[in-house]
Formats: C-alpha cells, sequence, structure tokens
C-alpha cells in the first residue's frame, strides 16, 4: 500500500533594500544562498526520484538576482569585503557586535578560533579587537554560513575551515569570490530541476504580505473577536497587484507560470481564497488548525490528509476554477523545524517516515480515500541548528524517500489531484493559532498598520487627482506594497525578539517616510522614531497590564536559543505603571511571559540589562489565598550564568531569563489555578517585584481554554 508524502520548502526573505540609499541592511539573502538554497537544490540534485514542491517568495528571488549580478550594495558584504585595518572605529564595532549571527552551538563553540573571539568580546568588548582578530571574524563568519554542499563542492572552503586562524587578506577575498559564484547558481540549479519535473516551484504575493488583512484588517476579528484593532483598512486592489506581480516575476524568472502558492504564513480567508482563484492560482496549502474551524467541521483527526475544495459558489467568479486546499500536518513539519536538529540524523529520519506513515494509516482507517501526508515548512532557517548544516540529515532523508518503496513522493499539483473534500466555509487563519495574532492586536502592530493606512491613502488621494507625476507616483505605491509585508509586522510587538530589530523597524518606516517624499507629502512625525518606543507610550499610563495565556506551552529550554513557536500562546505581565519615567527607565524587569503545559510552569523574564549578581525568588502558590507562597530561588553570577537548587528545575539564559518549574515539585500538579510573584534581589535587599501588590492569580490553561481562544 502505497503512503503519499506532499513536501513543500518555504524559502523567504523580505525587501532589505533601503528605500533611501539603495543599501542592502542585512546579510541573509547571499548568507542563505550559500547554505540552504544551494544545499537543498543540491542533495535533489542528487536524488532524482524525490519529488518536492519549492516555495519562493519574489522578495526573495529579486533579490538573489541582484546579489547573483554582483549589482546588490549590501552592508554586511562590504564589512565582509573591507580589509580588517582599513575599518572605520564604527565599522569595527558593528562587525564584532554581529559578526556572531549564528547558531552558537553548531558554529560558533565547536571552532576553537571562532569560540575564542566570541570570549574575547564578552570579556574584554569589541575595542580589543586587533586587525587579526577582525580579520579571522570576517572569515569565520561568513565561513559559518557555508552549508554541508557548499563545503563538499568547493575545495578553497574546506581549505579556509580547515586553516581556522591567521587569515590574510588573499584568503578573504578568496572566500568572498566563492560565495558570489555559489550565489550565482542558485536560481539557475532550481530552474533545471523544475524543468526535469522533479520539483514543482510555486509562489507567495509579492512582498509576503499577510493577504486577508491586507483585503481587510477586520478579518482578524473572526478568530479573536475580542481583539484591539487599528482603524480599518481595506486594500484588496492592493492584495490583488501583490498577487498579479508575484505570478508575473515567477513566470520571468523561472519560465512557467505556477500553480500553487503558499500564502504568507499560510493566511487564507474566503476573500483571499477569492482573490487567489481570479487570479488563476489552482492550488494553496495552510495549516490543519484553519480546516479543523472552516466548515463542514471534520470530524476526525486525520481530515487534514486528503485535498479540499471550496464549493464553487464561493469561489467562481468571472471564470475562476474552484480552488484546492492543502493542509499541513503541523507535528511533522514541526518535527522538522523544531525537534531533529537534537537528534541523529537516521534516527530523526526514521522517526520521520514511521511518522508519515502512521498518518497514512490513521487517514485509511478513518475512511480518507488516497490520502496525502502535507508536510509544509520553512526551508531556511532549520538547518542552522542541524549538525553539519543539515546535511547529514537531509541525505538521509532523500536517500530514504528515494529507497523506501511504500512512499510516493508528490508534488503540491500532484496532491491537488486526489480525492478532495467539500469546504463550504474557510476559516480565516495562519499557520499559527489558526489566527492573525502575531502580526495585528499589539499596540506596536496596530500603530504600524494605522501609518500605512494613512500614507496609502494620501497615495490614493494623489492618484486620484494626478497630480504627481508617473514615474514618482508608480515607486511610491511599490514601497507601500514592500511596507505591507508581514515581517514588519513579525517583529513588532513582544513575541519575538531579534537583535535586528532597529533594522526592520527602520525599513518599515522608511519605506513609508519615502513614499510620502515621492508624492510631495511631509511624513507624518511618527514616522520620525521607533514605533516600538512609540507604542510603549501608548501603555504608559494604563493600569497593571496582564495578558492571559490562551494556549498550553512547552518550549524547549535545552535547545540553545530560543525558537520561533516556544512561547506562542503564553501570557504577559508587564511592570505596573504609575511610577513615573525614571522608574520605567530604571527598572530591571521589562516583562515576564507565562504559561504552562500539564506537567509545568513556564517563565521567561525579559529583562532591560544582563541580570548579573542578582537572584530571582520565583514565588508559586495555588489557589488557597491563605496558604504561604513557595519560593524557588534562581541565581545569577557575575557573567549572567543562572542556578537553581530546585529539584528538576531547567533553565536557559542567554540575556532573557527562562526556567520551567514542574510543578508536581512544588504540590501544585492538580491546581486549576496558580499564584505568581517575583523579586529580584542584589546583595539582600529587594530590587524589584512584580507584581507589587498581590501575587498574580491565573488558570492554567487546558483544552478548554485553547477551544475558547480558537488555538489551533
Amino acid at each position: 500500500m502505497t503512503t503519499r508524502l506532499a513536501l513543500l520548502w518555504h524559502m523567504h526573505q523580505p525587501a532589505y533594500v533601503s528605500p533611501v540609499d539603495g543599501e542592502t541592511v542585512l546579510p541573509w539573502v547571499r548568507l542563505h544562498a550559500t547554505h540552504a538554497y544551494y544545499d537543498m537544490a543540491r542533495v535533489l540534485e542528487s536524488h532524482p526520484r524525490v519529488r518536492v514542491t519549492v516555495n519562493f517568495v519574489p522578495s526573495l528571488v529579486e533579490q538573489l538576482e541582484a546579489a547573483a549580478r554582483g549589482t546588490s550594495r549590501e552592508r554586511y558584504l562590504r564589512l565582509s569585503a573591507t580589509p580588517a585595518e582599513s575599518l572605520s572605529p564604527a565599522d569595527r564595532r558593528l562587525v564584532v557586535e554581529r559578526f556572531f549571527m549564528t547558531s552558537h552551538a553548531r558554529s560558533v563553540l565547536p571552532v576553537a578560533r571562532y569560540a575564542e573571539l566570541l570570549r574575547r568580546r564578552e570579556q574584554q568588548g569589541w575595542e580589543s579587537f586587533g586587525a587579526g582578530e577582525l580579520r579571522d571574524l570576517q572569515l569565520h563568519f561568513n565561513l559559518s554560513w557555508m552549508g554541508h554542499w557548499a563545503r563538499q563542492d568547493e575545495p578553497e572552503v574546506a581549505r579556509l575551515v580547515a586553516k581556522g586562524r591567521d587569515y590574510t587578506a588573499d584568503d578573504q577575498r578568496a572566500l568572498l569570490a566563492v560565495q558570489q559564484r555559489l550565489v550565482a547558481r542558485v536560481l539557475p540549479l532550481w530552474r533545471k530541476l523544475a524543468q526535469r519535473g522533479q520539483v514543482e516551484l510555486t509562489t507567495t504575493p509579492y512582498y509576503h504580505p499577510i493577504l486577508p488583512l491586507l483585503i481587510d484588517t477586520e478579518a482578524a476579528h473572526r478568530a479573536l473577536p475580542q481583539a484591539t484593532l487599528p482603524p480599518r483598512l481595506q486594500l484588496p486592489e492592493d492584495a490583488r497587484e501583490q498577487v498579479r506581480r508575484a505570478l508575473a516575476l515567477h513566470e520571468r524568472v523561472f519560465g512557467r507560470r505556477p500553480r500553487g502558492m503558499w500564502p504568507a504564513e499560510g493566511s487564507v480567508s474566503p476573500e483571499a481564497a477569492q482573490l487567489l482563484a481570479e487570479e488563476g492560482v489552482q492550488w494553496v496549502a495552510s495549516d490543519e488548525g484553519v480546516l479543523a474551524r472552516s466548515e463542514p467541521a471534520p470530524k476526525v483527526g486525520a481530515a487534514h490528509l486528503r485535498p479540499w475544495r471550496m464549493e464553487p459558489s464561493a469561489t467562481v467568479t468571472r471564470g475562476a476554477r474552484p480552488l484546492t486546499l492543502l493542509f499541513r500536518d503541523r507535528a511533522l513539519s514541526d518535527r522538522i523545524g523544531f525537534v531533529y536538529a537534537r537528534m541523529p540524523a537516521a534516527e530523526a529520519v526514521d522517526d520521520l517516515l514511521r511518522g508519515v506513515k502512521a498518518a497514512d494509516a490513521s487517514a485509511r482507517a478513518a475512511g480518507v480515500e488516497q490520502p496525502v501526508v502535507p508536510v509544509v515548512l520553512d526551508g531556511e532557517n532549520a538547518w542552522e541548528h542541524y549538525e553539519a548544516h543539515g546535511g547529514p540529515f537531509l541525505e538521509a532523508l532523500h536517500r530514504a524517500l528515494e529507497t523506501d518503496r511504500e512512499i510516493e513522493t508528490l508534488t503540491g499539483t500532484q496532491a491537488a489531484t486526489l480525492p478532495a473534500g467539500r469546504l463550504q466555509r474557510l476559516h480565516s487563519g495562519s499557520w499559527i493559532e489558526a489566527s492573525y495574532r502575531i502580526w495585528i492586536g499589539h499596540p506596536e502592530d496596530n500603530l504600524a498598520w494605522e501609518l500605512l493606512g494613512r500614507v496609502r491613502a494620501l497615495w490614493t488621494a494623489h492618484a486620484a487627482r494626478g497630480d504627481v507625476a508617473p514615474e514618482p507616483l508608480e515607486r511610491a505605491r511599490t514601497l507601500l506594497l514592500a511596507a505591507q509585508g508581514s515581517d514588519w509586522f513579525w517583529w513588532y510587538g513582544d513575541d519575538f525578539e531579534t537583535d535586528n530589530a532597529a533594522e526592520f523597524d527602520q525599513l518599515f518606516r522608511d519605506h513609508l517616510r519615502v513614499a510620502c517624499t515621492l508624492l510631495g507629502e511631509t511624513p507624518p512625525a511618527r514616522l520620525g522614531e521607533p514605533l516600538s518606543a512609540q507604542a510603549r507610550g501608548v501603555r504608559r499610563g494604563a493600569p497593571p497590564s496582564v495578558t492571559l495565556p490562551i494556549a498550553r506551552i512547552s518550549p524547549r529550554l535545552e535547545r540553545p536559543a530560543l525558537a520561533y513557536g516556544d512561547w506562542l500562546g503564553s501570557g504577559t505581565l508587564l511592570p505596573e505603571s504609575g511610577r513615573g519615567a525614571m522608574f520605567e527607565a530604571d527598572g530591571a524587569i521589562k516583562r515576564v511571559d507565562f504559561g504552562n503545559d500539564d506537567q509545568r510552569l513556564y517563565l521567561r523574564v525579559v529583562a532591560a540589562r544582563p541580570l548579573r549578581s542578582q537572584a530571582m525568588h520565583v514565588a508559586l502558590g495555588g489557589p488557597d489565598e491563605s496558604a504561604p507562597l513557595q519560593e524557588l530561588i534562581v541565581t545569577l553570577d557575575e557573567a549572567g550564568q543562572a542556578r537553581c537548587e530546585a529539584a528538576g528545575v531547567r533553565l536557559r539564559c542567554r540575556g532573557t531569563l527562562e526556567l520551567a518549574v514542574p510543578l508536581a515539585s512544588v504540590g501544585l500538579a492538580g491546581a486549576p489555578s496558580l499564584r505568581l510573584q517575583l523579586r529580584l534581589v542584589a546583595d539582600g535587599q529587594e530590587q524589584e517585584r512584580l507584581p507589587r501588590g498581590a501575587p498574580l492569580a491565573f488558570e492554567r490553561t487546558n483544552a478548554a481554554t485553547e477551544a475558547r481562544h480558537w488555538v489551533g
């Protein structure tokens, strides 16, 4: 009996080119090109019987073309190419601060010289780096982003890895020349794989916008009716333009119009589905959580293991064909993205294939005719956390898929032709929680949407009056489309953290500011400063801010770094207001995220500055307010390393302190609700208490909580 597997890898980078000076401000297109984009093509080239779908976002393709031509004016490439002796003090500092942006566990600490340079930075600061240290850092940063197949295919890379230290200017030039060759190979390799029929290439709306929100921001209320939203924005014409430009670029670059699409973040809605069908898209992919909230509501857990088609009445407009939807298997997809990096390659592949076959068997037992298992995930970010850049895992996976006679790999179009169910109503949501919470509803997100709407309204007024010349008017429109990308909104708010938050914020605001200038308008004053600071101003003066959890969480603290899904659905406790701006500036704790699974309480303390030579006292109790709280103590030494003597407590501390407390160990295993208070202590004196008054009381999240909040 054949098990059908439909793998879709999503390749995405936002528009990093500054509209102010044309500089590419972040290096991720170039670095992922020598890592994921090249490696993924090479492993498929070596295993021609494995069929997959690969989704390329147009904003990435556009930048790959520029990088391949050598016309990309990229800031980090300039910093990598400048002789170490010629770096300005500002550039020296930037190199030392930013050239460790790679997996420390996989790419820094195992490399003796790279680890030595990291210790130098932490102990002596950037000023201690001489020309030799700076050049070695320049080389190691770029080498760390050379993937498994890049190291095999390019002898010069292997030589430089083996050399390890005391690099020369000739070494510097040689590495960047190899890098340029690899970048130039990426798109031709993917075209070749598509032409031989092994790979189906698909696309995303051009600048990766959350299409349903672009059509109507009020769509967010369908999943989160209590969310606070910005002033309503409806731009269906922009949503259509994002789709049309994506289809046109894809056809130009890859030689044929794509049949399928991964909407940004798997975000769909009835209106978005209709638009895509009208533009000739035949199938799209989303998440099984979206299917679970659509109608008719699936009655079995295996319902996502077949295609689904929209009812003709919902999509047939202007001659469009019904749209087919594939819904990703979340558990299997997330194992690749978040779990298998910690496992030996052979063990991980065996677990994945057993999971695929088990899913197929469950679908057949539920009566699904010709089931297919859709595994859909990011195709670039996970591999830096895998052994040898993911090479052993990817090689083992493709070898197993090529030789396993029980598994047949299908492209998205092939999967979409299988017997399908019929959807009468499609839920409005994304792959995260089957909602759009990450991109709208937080004060920073809402402020960004509001400013986008204001500048877009200016463009509409000038276009109607015809008082701006066609060229600047079109340029302003393109900048507005780029400002609609999901990435800016992803990093606003408290959901995720990045070293590049300032660059993302600056890029978003610059797109809007330059658009105003092209229209002859003075940019709104609020575009002159970071939106995050303004959003904090909106919150200032409000009562103590507590957001309760809406889903169980299980962050894996044994990993060295935070992963995207770790704290989704957690609650948030912010410092109390009314203490004045000076107190806010001086407070050590910015916020505390909290949540639970069935066994543990999880806390994440986000600090305004490093927590060193201090102790965090965590007081816990159950619903009985007369019972005393039990206190756990986490000590932080001079280096910021955390330690807790309490049994079973797990810790992770990399600037942000995270801990997992087994509730059974503090006698709260069966408690339906918890009380929590944190105290920061130094030299025996309490420095800060959160909350200041009575402990925070909250219900433990469970399946009922998730159902109330539509969590997928």
